[in-house]
């Protein structure tokens, strides 16, 4: 079976209320969707994204600019794509939007072939489970006090057992403010995550900020400082209790080989855009696993769950709705807040038409 086509719709999705990173405000996640055509009638699908529609047509282009590696190819030599495109874009890096787009197509090629045996993609790679540990990731800057209690209280009601929540205002008696309140919501049941997003200026002020927070049981303190200085997050990481979380905006398994030498965190978070494709994913994870170190998956929920059943030094998986109105199929949990793997082939999402345009 070969590829016989390459081409790509974008996908408009509006987030239910605005709300502030502490950078710019996110009003909506926008796609470019990659669907790989086969001469047997199949279809793989991978996406990546940006925010707020900014240079999504830039990230479109890239992903058509490498239609020639694919287009032809046998998927019994699918692996070979990944070698071909990074050569490929080497006068542009490994990193960046190089990363993005052969992420989106690798995605697609590994859901063609879950669908060429019938099989989810966990199934192909041999899943350690069935389910894996999750947390939500919301509770932004943006929101009162009021308002982060009455969404905790929700997100508890819809069975979430972790729930991440974020930091990092110009106050940091406002975030231990915060931070109290919703511990306070949730009990001492529900893991409470803590997310600075690297909006914290200095390791030392991040590290004030984690001391006077360590008291509300937080599961862990999530990018302390900016990430493109490793070696202040491992200042961090060496100087509190709180397990230090980041990895998210690395790129590529060498970049998470770096913070694993520097003992950057206590926790890695590979991003399956950022990383290249799964098989980068993968690659990172396995160099955590010889460093004793756990993964937590960061953003695409869908895709990533998969990897997750395959990863044994798997942590939590991570949920956010985002994509939610991108996929005909939801994403459930059971009754501990775990995301269930489902038995649909490939990814075992598929993409809803109806959301897409040209």
């Amino acid at each position: 079976m070969k590829i016989s086509r390459l081409r790509t719709r974008v996908a408009h999705l509006p987030v239910a209320k605005p709300f502030s990173t502490g950078r710019y405000d996110v009003r909506s996640v926008d796609c470019v969707c990659v669907f790989l055509e086969t001469d047997e009638g199949l279809v793989g699908e991978g996406m990546c994204y940006v925010t707020n529609g900014r240079r999504l047509k830039v990230l479109r282009e890239m992903i058509v600019s490498l239609e020639h590696l694919v287009v032809g190819l046998d998927l019994g030599q699918s692996g070979s794509f990944v070698l071909n495109a990074f050569n490929d874009v080497r006068a542009f890096g490994r990193q960046g939007i190089s990363a993005l787009a052969i992420s989106a197509v690798e995605e697609a090629l590994w859901d063609v072939r879950g669908k060429q045996f019938g099989v989810n993609i966990s199934h192909i790679l041999g899943a350690c489970r069935t389910t894996v540990p999750s947390y939500v990731n919301s509770l932004w800057l943006s929101a009162t006090i009021d308002e982060l209690h009455k969404e905790a209280e929700g997100l508890v009601r819809q069975g979430f057992r972790a729930i991440k929540m974020h930091v990092g205002l110009p106050d940091p008696g406002k975030d231990v403010e915060r931070v109290r309140a919703v511990r306070e919501m949730l009990g001492p049941d529900v893991v409470l995550l803590v997310d600075a997003a690297q909006l914290i200026a200095s390791p030392e002020a991040s590290i004030k900020l984690a001391r006077r927070i360590e008291e509300f049981d937080i599961g862990w303190y999530e990018e302390p400082v900016m990430g493109s200085n490793p070696l202040s997050e491992a200042k961090v990481a060496a100087a509190i209790d709180i397990p230090v979380a980041t990895g998210e905006y690395t790129y590529n398994h060498q970049g998470i080989f770096e913070l694993l030498q520097l003992k950057a965190a206590d926790i890695l978070m590979p991003d399956l855009q950022r990383m290249g494709g799964p098989t980068e994913f993968l690659k990172a994870a396995a160099i955590c696993e010889a460093f004793d170190i756990p993964v937590s998956s960061h953003v695409f929920p869908q895709m990533s769950l998969a990897l997750m059943a395959c990863v044994p030094n798997a942590s939590y998986h991570e949920y956010i709705n985002w994509f939610d109105a991108l996929y005909q199929e939801p994403l459930l949990r059971d009754e501990r807040g775990a995301s269930i793997v489902p038995n649909r082939p490939g990814w075992g999402f598929t993409i809803d038409p109806s959301v897409l345009a040209d």
